[in-house]
């Protein structure tokens, strides 16, 4: 394990690194059978599916399939993976969304954990949390992701290198440091296909049901869950929905202020 002081000079010396070194110095310090990349098939999946490629095509590729993924979703996946023969594994709930409706008796993504639960976060970590957790847990010592810090909100302060409790493990972020004009411009050189819903004004995609397009001078994750948000505004106003998959999204780094 590294410890809490080697965690912290890790950072500083990684910060310092471009995408592909970072991707590069975790496949050496963790081992090609040890690290796994986590994707959902946005723009970020994209660019690091193809930097992987260029390094290690024997790092598996993570996609969890919640059920409600949009088509276009699952054809861009496949065309990874044939494009680029990249290693991608899907990985399902236990449960078919008809299972899970007769258990909860109600259809969970429609309802605010805050006030009537359960609701929506539960939909979304037994459909994606714990299958995602389910494939890490002792397989991986370090899953890569896409998170960057000009998304804002929770992610704004995102280390490249995490500690997750949850599989006893690492989160690597070799993008924390770019901005969207710089992906856009990476898949742009490599004339890489991305998802078709932005062209259709999505401007962050997850499941069918609660990904709406994002209007004119909304924020990029006002799409997501707007159900939800828009049904209590005075709690959430323009603040942007998460479904608990990257631990980053919902718990403060250690040593970060009030």
């Amino acid at each position: 394990m590294i410890t809490p002081d080697e965690l912290v000079a890790l950072n500083e010396q990684l910060e310092l690194m471009a995408p592909q070194q970072i991707l590069g110095w975790a496949i050496e310090r963790f081992g090609t059978d040890q690290v796994a990349l986590q994707v959902s098939m946005q723009k970020t999946s994209c660019a690091l599916m193809h930097m992987l490629s260029e390094i290690d095509r024997n790092v598996e590729v993570i996609f969890v399939d919640t059920g409600a993924h949009f088509p276009e979703t699952l054809s861009l996946r496949d065309e990874y993976a044939r494009r680029l023969n990249l290693k991608i594994v899907t990985y399902s709930p236990q449960q078919t969304f008809e299972e899970q409706f007769q258990q909860y008796q109600r259809h969970l993504y429609l309802f605010d954990d805050e006030f009537d639960p359960p609701g929506y976060r539960e939909c979304c970590r037994l459909r994606k949390e714990e299958p995602f957790l389910a494939a890490v847990r002792g397989r991986f010592k370090c899953v890569i992701g896409g998170l960057m810090r000009a998304e804002g909100g929770a992610r704004s302060s995102i280390r490249v290198l995490n500690f997750d409790p949850r599989f006893n493990g690492y989160k690597l972020y070799p993008l924390a440091n770019w901005r969207v004009d710089d992906v856009d411009s990476y898949l742009d050189a490599h004339a890489l296909p991305v998802h078709p819903l932005y062209a259709r004004g999505y401007r962050s995609i997850g499941c069918t049901y609660c990904t709406t397009p994002v209007k004119e001078g909304e924020p990029s994750r006002a799409g997501r869950w707007r159900h939800i948000r828009e049904a209590h505004p005075e709690r959430y106003g323009q603040a942007g929905l998460y479904c608990g998959i990257n631990l980053e999204d919902r718990v403060k780094q250690s040593g970060d202020s009030d």
